[in-house]
């Protein structure tokens, strides 16, 4: 979803690839470089991909560098996000999190209170306008009258992590790789259609330029 590096407009840009998905039920954190490589995020709610649960030490994979819950409770509640349903539903406790797949989008919330595994899917589009300090800058399409009477129709994207999959489609054909988002978003032109593909806040997984004629 789309990001802002501010806090003080992040929670609310971030959930604008989730329009139309519904506000997510938690609170992240604004995204920040750690010092180091890995960052033990003590009583922080806070999301990533998971890594690894291990000895009540939860590791995480964030855009900057890893994240460490450690000392999460046995009993501490964990739901899962059922496409079924359109909600999370409970899963169990802490020890579910040691069968969970690796990558799999995981969200802390409430001071270790709580840990939701998965997200809502859905996308956004809109037209490029900049890509500067690995930053992209868009103009949003169907945000919803709420949102852009309040914010307008700016996106301000955070930085991607390297290994997003940017996909291309030329001169209305079929999408094509084409590299990652430092390699090829540099070279998008201002009033390209660029449509952000997410699953969860901060959880970019897929960029694809332009619109192939058959759909």
């Amino acid at each position: 979803m789309p990001l802002m590096k501010h806090a003080s407009r992040h929670l609310i840009i971030t959930f604008a690839l989730m329009l139309g998905m519904a506000v997510m039920p938690w609170t992240p954190i604004a995204a920040q470089a750690p010092a180091a490589d890995t960052a033990d995020q003590k009583d922080k709610s806070g999301y990533g991909k998971f890594v690894s649960f291990k000895d009540g030490t939860l590791t995480l994979k964030g855009n900057y560098s890893g994240l460490v819950w450690k000392d999460v409770p046995a009993k501490t509640p964990v739901v899962r996000w059922d496409d079924a349903s359109n909600s999370y539903i409970p899963s169990g406790t802490a020890e579910v999190l040691s069968k969970v797949e690796a990558g799999t989008w995981i969200i802390v919330g409430g001071n270790k209170a709580l840990v939701r595994v998965g997200a809502r899917k859905g996308s956004t589009t809109g037209t490029s306008i900049s890509f500067k300090n690995e930053r992209l800058l868009m103009l949003g399409k169907d945000l919803g009258p709420a949102y852009t009477k309040k914010y307008g129709n700016q996106l301000h994207m955070n930085k991607f992590a390297d290994d997003v999959p940017v996909y291309e489609s030329i001169d209305g054909g079929d999408f094509e790789f084409v590299g990652n988002p430092v390699k090829v978003l540099p070279t998008v032109k201002e009033g390209a259609i660029i449509t952000i593909h997410g699953a969860g806040d901060d959880n970019i997984t897929r960029i694809d330029l332009g619109v192939p004629k058959n759909k």
